[in-house]
């Protein structure tokens, strides 16, 4: 075996280790559950991740026939419905075992057509290896959406977490604003820059970012809780983020093990919409911040695009850490927490840089689907996320009305706002 290709298996292997660890935390049952009704039931990504691997590879790439058919178009694609009414209703599925058993012939086909994708180095999708790369980090990024999927599934559904839950627990420190000098920041990257890189990564840009005041701290449970008033449990119980659930006159917060108790989670950052931030922000008299502004602040150095140490990422916990709690994040400006603990939202609308080209012909919509003015750029990374999407020029969104994604968010000030 070469050592190109032995290092392309490996790598594909690692994430399939990684699923195969995911899904074994589920229960039996739980494959039937859907648990937010924007989503398929979790049955679905378990196929969902062969077949797309079979399809972007063998099929795409490579030119090749189905290997079966109904599977391949059944589990081709995910959805992002505006409401659950819009999301796909299927009256049957085929069984866990016959999923895993098509999932395991896919993974011995990719494995033997690693050498194949390599010797197409005439073709863009195959030169540098770049479709099994799309395929590595397409699975990377399902580890982190099942993870908040599970946290909404019943108790019970989740056997266990991924991650360990070390007893990081406390209230986290109050967020403070911090004065972010004027600049110029660079955003996205050349193709030639990256091995690579998802399209909307692409072309390179530069901003220029005005003097504004940023939380150095992101906002916590604890202070959605303030902002909700004393009166949390009645009228104002419709701010409640998804993250949260009410049982017996108190709020719990959700987890991939269950949901705990306020008083543990209150310091850990608040998991709301897009939606909500906002709002949340405009009584504070302030506002989400831009993308660029987020990377400026995150910069590691004053004279530098490179970012910050991350705080949090690559399945260090199995939930939040309170924020605060990792001063080595700090970026140049003085901001923690940028980078990990959990995304943030950005007041950028999701939308093509200068020169975009959907590259990967064989996933054209992966970006352009969602260049319609609902969706908005996060930033940052959380728990979950792998560490293979901290480079600079990786690109997150979300629906602004979404609330069950890893999302928090950070107050930003115009520099004359009362803070």
């Amino acid at each position: 075996m070469s050592g190109a290709r032995a290092s392309w298996i490996g790598r594909l292997e690692g994430a399939w280790a990684r699923s195969d660890e995911v899904f074994a935390t589920l229960s039996p049952a739980a494959f039937s559950l859907r648990p937010i009704a924007l989503r398929h039931p979790l049955l679905f990504y378990l196929g969902h991740l062969p077949a797309f691997a079979y399809n972007q590879i063998v099929r795409g790439a490579l030119d090749e026939p189905p290997l079966d058919a109904a599977l391949d178009t059944l589990f081709e694609r995910g959805i992002d419905p505006e409401s659950a009414s819009d999301a796909v209703s299927l009256a049957s599925w085929p069984s866990v075992a016959e999923v895993i058993a098509y999932r395991d012939r896919v993974r011995e086909l990719v494995r033997e057509r690693v050498s194949s994708v390599l010797a197409k180095r005439d073709d863009v999708l195959c030169d540098k290896g770049r479709v099994l790369s799309l395929v590595i980090e397409h699975e990377r990024m399902h580890h982190e959406t099942l993870q908040y999927l599970f946290a909404q599934c019943p108790e019970g559904a989740v056997a266990r977490a991924s991650a360990p839950s070390p007893d990081v627990v406390g209230a986290g420190r109050a967020a403070r604003a911090v004065d972010i000098a004027p600049g110029p920041v660079v955003l996205g990257a050349r193709f030639d820059e990256l091995d690579f890189g998802w399209d909307n990564e692409f072309g390179a840009e530069t901003r220029s970012v005005e003097r504004f005041w940023l939380d150095d701290l992101p906002q916590r449970n604890q202070d959605w809780l303030d902002y909700m008033g004393v009166y949390s449990m009645g009228a104002q119980a419709s701010l409640a983020p998804a993250s949260w659930v009410s049982r017996g006159g108190q709020w719990l917060v959700r987890t991939v093990s269950g949901p705990v108790a306020m008083d543990e989670a209150a310091g850990w950052p608040v998991q709301v919409s897009g939606a909500q931030a906002r709002a949340f922000c405009a009584a504070r008299g302030g506002r989400l911040a831009t993308e660029a502004e987020l990377h400026h602040a995150a910069r590691a150095r004053s004279d530098s695009d490179a970012l910050a140490d991350p705080a949090l990422v690559d399945w260090a916990r199995a939930r939040p850490d309170p924020v605060g709690s990792a001063p080595e994040s700090a970026s140049a400006f003085g901001v923690e927490e940028l980078i990990g603990n959990g995304w943030e939202w950005t007041s950028t609308e999701f939308a093509p840089r200068p020169g975009f080209e959907a590259w990967a012909r064989t996933y054209p919509g992966y970006s352009s689907d969602f260049f319609d003015g609902q969706h908005d750029v996060v930033f940052g990374g959380a728990w979950p996320t792998d560490r293979v999407f901290l480079r600079r020029s990786f690109r997150n969104w979300y629906r602004r009305s979404y609330p069950y994604a890893f999302t928090s968010f950070r107050v930003a000030y115009d520099e004359r706002a009362t803070r």
